[in-house]
């Protein structure tokens, strides 16, 4: 036992050290794995589950990957919020193949069953980070992708800070930098610009204090009513059944309510936080393709549009013939109200 744990660990070791040196790599990895999703869709039997389990193998190796890298480009360990956070994306980036799997092992009430469980356990871990870690206007996904462009930029940005202070020193008083004589280059290639010194993060935020300033009452309650909206959700189509417009609505009002109570206190939010409102504001088109909005006015028109481009513009077919085939089996998948 303890030679297989001791392999596991330097195979995990030998992983980590792979994915730090190669973030890029690993993201052509992550890429291909999630179109492999795409291509097994509709092309054997049970591919919407197996379809669901690899695009959420992806999408969890993403967050494994970027996990990696972040915990080696930064010393600092997260505390429970973090740790709250990542379970949290764990479900978001797993419970469409858990309703899938559970529709297709159990049928329709096995299904909503799974998903008001699923639903239930995120409304009250976001309530927990609302109030208990004061983490307001919650991302989805609670822990966004790591940007791996900026690990090269960073790489950099910490190899000017090393050369400026090997060819440099700061006075104490006024903390202006002054070079060596030693680092000063030949006279052709002086700019005779004063040094400026490297920030020593290369992203910005603001610190918590700032965005404590932010949670005013209206902002709180927004909040609230977009974590408990997909129960409400739920509960309206228990209430009222599946094909009627009510839980629709109430989930409408719901989200432009929350949007324009942030609408008044977008210019004091942190750039993290504008770029989720933002999101979703977007996601409001979202609700032509849910029911029964879209049974009663999209279906048609999109499948005339689709049809209609692939007869008349070359090449369109390729994507819109199978956009079309599989936009009901997307529909009745992916378009909930709690997915946004």
């Amino acid at each position: 036992m303890t030679t297989i744990a001791r392999q596991f660990s330097e195979l995990y070791e030998s992983y980590r050290q792979w994915v730090c040196n190669n973030p890029q790599v690993a993201g052509d990895v992550e890429s291909t794995v999630k179109w492999v999703s795409y291509f097994v869709a509709g092309r054997i039997s049970h591919s919407s589950v197996l379809s669901e389990l690899i695009y959420s193998v992806s999408n969890l190796l993403v967050l494994f990957n970027d996990r990696i890298i972040h915990n080696s480009t930064c010393k600092i360990k997260g505390g429970p919020a973090d740790r709250l956070k990542i379970w949290l994306t764990v479900i978001e980036y797993s419970e469409v193949f858990i309703e899938v799997a559970a529709r297709r092992r159990w049928g329709s009430g096995g299904k909503w069953t799974v998903a008001v469980i699923l639903q239930l356990i995120k409304c009250a871990a976001k309530l927990h980070l609302l109030f208990n870690y004061k983490e307001h206007v919650i991302q989805n996904p609670p822990v966004p992708p790591v940007r791996r462009k900026t690990i090269e930029e960073e790489k950099i940005r910490k190899e000017e800070k090393w050369k400026l202070e090997s060819m440099s020193f700061a006075l104490k008083r006024s903390g202006r930098l002054i070079r060596k004589v030693q680092g000063a280059p030949p006279i052709h290639l002086r700019d005779w610009k004063p040094l400026k010194s490297v920030p020593e993060n290369g992203i910005y935020e603001q610190n918590s204090h700032s965005i404590r300033e932010v949670l005013k009452k209206e902002t709180v309650i927004a909040e609230v009513l977009y974590i408990v909206k997909p129960l409400m959700h739920l509960y309206a189509m228990w209430r009222h059944g599946p094909k009627s417009w009510k839980p629709w609505l109430i989930s409408l009002l719901v989200d432009v309510v929350s949007l324009c109570a942030y609408r008044k206190t977008v210019h004091k939010l942190t750039r993290q936080q504008r770029m989720e409102v933002s999101r979703r504001a977007f996601a409001l088109v979202l609700y032509i393709l849910r029911s029964p909005f879209y049974e009663a006015h999209s279906r048609d028109r999109i499948q005339s549009f689709l049809h209609a481009m692939s007869e008349t513009v070359p090449l369109t077919g390729i994507l819109c013939r199978p956009l079309a085939q599989y936009l009901p089996v997307w529909q009745d998948t992916y378009f909930y109200v709690w997915s946004s």
